[in-house]
């Protein structure tokens, strides 16, 4: 019996490294190659950037090999490509500014390969309001302590603890340079955690930055007792306003803060390999703007004017110059 047994769990070990050995082999197999590829920095699985990427692929993935790298978003993105762990990535103007002026010298030499939608900073506060100056004894809030504020405009954040998400993580404490609002911030992971801060009233609101419709906060109810609070300031370059609508928020014409977003590469040799790829890349776009704009593609794709006007930042230079004359109007803009 003893015997028998032996050589029962032997043949048993036998077929579960078989099974692993496959399932190895499976996973492998559907992991795409990223040999002879552009690998794009894109986001997380939901998000905006990811959902242009997708379109990318559909629409130019003949023309070029499109290879998704997925990341938190753009913040994330800027740090991949400087370590070059891929070559082209999306981020915000503002963001990849600000990283570039305090020091990095890979993402200063990052070159556009063309402007894309803009990413509106949502400021996500609670209908009833946030406690605030709750009074602490002992590690444990003092009952009946402290007042509760509502927060629907952004000016009324002085003072007020903020939650920060992804590319927010940067422009939070760039807006409290410029304005002095005495605001703090706690960094968060996602919309939830952030979320989840809010309601037990460690923050008083949640800055979180995506392009219009954005799936986290689209995703919120008309009975989650959240709001959106409005930018009632004006904006300085390269940020801008711009109206958008969340219904099941009760918010139309809302006015946000907005950033230019950039479809970013390494500075590749025009000639070089990579560099031919970028340029199919800016080819493919140019050719199939328009059915990127009208066809079952992500409505941020509507928001795309004149993909060479990338606000100030070099635009990366198509190895064939008779192709960068052809590639524009004679005002400058892509045909």
């Amino acid at each position: 019996m003893a015997t028998f047994q032996l050589g029962l769990r032997a043949r048993s070990l036998s077929g579960s490294a078989l099974l692993a050995f496959m399932t190895l082999g499976a996973v492998h197999a559907q992991e795409p190659s990223t040999e002879g590829a552009l690998r794009i920095a894109t986001g997380p699985a939901t998000g905006v950037y990811t959902l242009l990427f997708r379109d990318l692929q559909k629409i130019c993935g003949k023309a070029v090999n499109l290879v998704q790298v997925p990341s938190k978003g753009g913040l994330e993105n800027l740090n991949i490509l400087s370590a070059s762990e891929a070559d082209l990535g999306f981020a915000q103007i503002d963001l990849m500014q600000k990283m570039g002026r305090d020091g990095d010298q890979n993402i200063q030499e990052l070159q556009a390969v063309m402007s894309l939608h803009s990413n509106l900073l949502h400021v996500i506060t609670k209908k009833s309001g946030s406690l605030v100056g709750q009074k602490v004894l002992l590690g444990n809030d003092v009952p009946g302590t402290g007042t509760t504020k509502v927060i629907s405009k952004f000016s009324e954040l002085r003072g007020m603890a903020v939650a920060l998400v992804s590319s927010a993580q940067v422009m939070g404490p760039m807006l409290e340079k410029q304005l002095g609002y005495g605001m703090t911030f706690l960094q968060a992971d996602t919309e939830e955690a952030a979320i989840a801060l809010l309601k037990k009233n460690q923050v008083q609101a949640v800055f979180t930055t995506g392009g219009w419709p954005y799936p986290a906060v689209t995703r919120l109810e008309a009975d989650s007792g959240l709001q959106l609070a409005e930018f009632d300031l004006k904006p300085s370059m390269p940020l801008k306003m711009t109206k958008r609508n969340y219904p099941k928020l009760d918010a139309y014409n809302w006015p946000f803060l907005a950033s230019t977003n950039l479809l970013l590469t390494r500075p590749f040799k025009a000639t070089g390999e990579r560099g031919k790829m970028v340029t199919a890349l800016q080819r493919c776009v140019s050719k199939n703007l328009d059915e990127l704009r009208e066809g079952t593609y992500h409505a941020a794709w509507k928001e795309v004017r004149d993909p060479s006007d990338t606000l100030g930042v070099a635009l990366f230079a198509p190895s064939d110059e008779r192709l960068a004359k052809s590639a524009r109007t004679a005002s400058g803009k892509w045909q």
